[in-house]
């Protein structure tokens, strides 16, 4: 999905007439980060906004609004961060929001040397390529949250699957039911102060381990 989202800011830079860089801004549980980018420039900018905590890029992306920086030189909402667009070389800016879902939010940024670099075309050009960029970090988010769902399943069969062992042998050693077998392995990790899958491998492993 990375790959898409560059595929994005490539294709906005190319198509859109004034955009010197580009770049795709992701937000997830507060936290910012460029997904893609074009070039240094809008890396650059996109970090010194993530660096204070306020910006275009971050508005456009959580407030899920449009942020057009016409001037640079004579922008007053963020002083620090237009002083350092100046610095840069880069005079206006346009921020699409990249329409995303719950915790997870986007921006297309457009950075531009010259100052009014972009009309109402731009914006609707920009807004077309948005919709694609939300549809590439949707499948990115749905795919790390599947994986990760499905990493910690994993986990919890395995440990079942041991657990399950355990219970096992101590049905046989102490002829017991298998609630009682639980019982027992829940008091033994109290006891221990020791996780209760430890305590299944460490029975289980007594029993395979046992020389014949």
């Amino acid at each position: 999905m990375e790959s898409v989202l560059q595929r994005v800011a490539v294709l906005a830079k190319q198509a859109i007439p004034g955009v010197a860089e580009s770049s795709v801004s992701v937000v997830v549980n507060d936290k910012a980060t460029t997904a893609a980018y074009t070039g240094a420039l809008a890396l650059q900018l996109d970090e010194t906004q993530y660096s204070r905590g306020y910006g275009p890029c971050l508005e456009a992306a959580v407030g899920e609004e449009l942020r057009e920086i016409a001037d640079a030189r004579t922008e007053t909402r963020w002083p620090d961060y237009t002083r350092v667009c100046v610095e840069h070389g880069c005079l206006s800016s346009l921020a699409v929001p990249v329409p995303v879902y719950q915790t997870v939010h986007a921006a297309l940024n457009l950075y531009a040397v010259d100052a009014h670099a972009f009309g109402s075309e731009a914006s609707a050009v920009a807004r077309e390529f948005a919709s694609y960029a939300a549809a590439a970090v949707r499948n990115m988010h749905l795919y790390e949250t599947t994986r990760e769902r499905a990493d910690n399943l994993e986990i919890a069969m395995r440990n079942r699957a041991v657990i399950e062992q355990a219970k096992g042998i101590l049905m046989a050693q102490r002829r017991c039911d298998a609630t009682e077998a639980f019982n027992i392995l829940a008091a033994a990790s109290q006891r221990a102060n020791r996780k209760l899958r430890e305590i299944a491998v460490a029975i289980v492993a007594g029993v395979t381990e046992r020389p014949q």
